[in-house]
């Protein structure tokens, strides 16, 4: 049967893929929060903001908010010249990943009235790329070019749609990499430091590329990909560090905690959703699934790459299930919003792996996980509908 142009264009796709983000962030603003476009920051009350962005900011009330509203914070003081950091929960920790703030203060002029829809505005150029990306990955795998709309579905796309955050850069990434490391070595490079830019778990990425050259003994190629940290590590060095507020000391204490075990302990211990009380049982048995799908995803992981040990996809997927022993925290996993941008770094090499063919039980990770946050966001228009 033939598809629908729109569905057969890759640029039609991608322009699909915005336009039903933007949907969604208009009902949630308009039905919850008096049409204020920064109330997708998540800036919460508890924390100060500058004068100068106090007045035109969306407060959630008796809430410390969320991550977004430091990453704006970072758009708006890049530099940390107009003397920002007392307003962060760590300023070392949030300004290390200035990838996607940066691009925003360029797109807005370094403007401060520009800034706060600039960076709503990359955060729609990533999806797009990564539509259109994903599109061509799947058209090597010889796949419909539809299947780029699968981007709109991935964890950190979703979180960077609800919350406005930036992880969906490392999706763009992983995707253009894969593309282009063959053919455009100098874009594939750029995109591995951009990704290392966005997050610290790019290092994942980069260790991916540079494990894979080492076995297959390409010295030279192995040292290019493992120069593409060297932006990254030069930011980290030129804005310092400090401890406490401000600083960035404390924020990885909950690193290596619970290796593996972490999956099975949440799933003994059950979130109390008093917000969705109607869907409290699904999103228990979500949660279940959710952690048992990672669980299993990692033993996957270390089985694919075991009997393929020259794939790319592989190779990030094993570096991936690093996650597994440092990220299983019962803590980190209970927030609906960090570890499915975090795991979707496993998650989501398995799905292409599947979408490559022929083992399509390897996309249930990424399917649950995806599915997660599409209930909490479903969840979200209901109550507005309610209220």
């Amino acid at each position: 049967m033939k598809l629908p142009r729109v569905l057969q264009n890759r640029w039609c796709l991608a322009g699909s893929a915005v336009l039903l983000a933007l949907l969604w962030q208009a009902a949630m603003v308009h039905s919850r929060y008096g049409g204020n476009w920064t109330s997708l920051y998540y800036s919460g009350a508890r924390f100060s903001l500058p004068p100068e962005l106090e007045g035109r900011t969306y407060r959630h009330p008796d809430s410390f908010g969320y991550d977004g509203q430091f990453y704006r914070l970072a758009a708006h003081d890049p530099l940390g010249l107009k003397g920002y950091s007392p307003h962060f929960d760590a300023a070392f920790y949030r300004k290390r990943r200035i990838a996607v703030p940066a691009l925003a203060w360029l797109l807005g002029f370094g403007q401060s009235r520009l800034i706060d829809y600039s960076y709503l505005a990359v955060i729609h150029l990533l999806i797009a790329a990564g539509v259109v990306l994903l599109s061509r990955v799947a058209q090597g795998y010889a796949r419909h070019p539809a299947w780029g709309l699968a981007f709109l579905l991935y964890p950190a796309t979703l979180n960077g749609i609800a919350r406005l955050l930036p992880d969906l850069a490392l999706g763009v990434a992983i995707c253009g990499f894969l593309l282009w490391r063959q053919e455009r070595r100098l874009w594939a490079w750029a995109l591995l430091a951009f990704g290392c830019l966005t997050r610290e778990l790019g290092l994942v990425l980069i260790a991916a590329a540079v494990g894979q050259e080492l076995w297959r003994r390409r010295w030279a190629l192995g040292a290019l990909w493992a120069s593409s940290a060297l932006p990254a590590f030069a930011w980290w060095v030129s804005i310092g560090s400090g401890g406490g507020r401000g600083g960035g000391s404390g924020n990885y204490r909950w690193l290596g905690g619970h290796a593996f075990v972490g999956f099975f302990e949440r799933m003994a211990m059950p979130v109390h959703y008093t917000e969705y009380r109607p869907a409290e049982l699904a999103l228990q048995v979500a949660d279940v699934a959710v952690m048992a799908s990672l669980a299993a995803g990692s033993v996957a992981a270390l089985w694919c790459w075991w009997r393929n040990r020259d794939g790319d996809l592989e190779w990030l997927a094993l570096a991936a299930v690093s996650l597994a022993i440092v990220a299983a925290n019962p803590h980190f996993l209970q927030d609906d919003y960090s570890y499915p941008r975090a795991f979707g770094l496993l998650a989501g090499p398995l799905a292409l792996m599947a979408l490559r063919g022929p083992n399509r039980w390897l996309a249930v990770p990424l399917g649950l996980l995806s599915l997660r946050l599409v209930l909490v966001m479903l969840g979200l228009i209901i109550l507005s509908l309610s209220d």
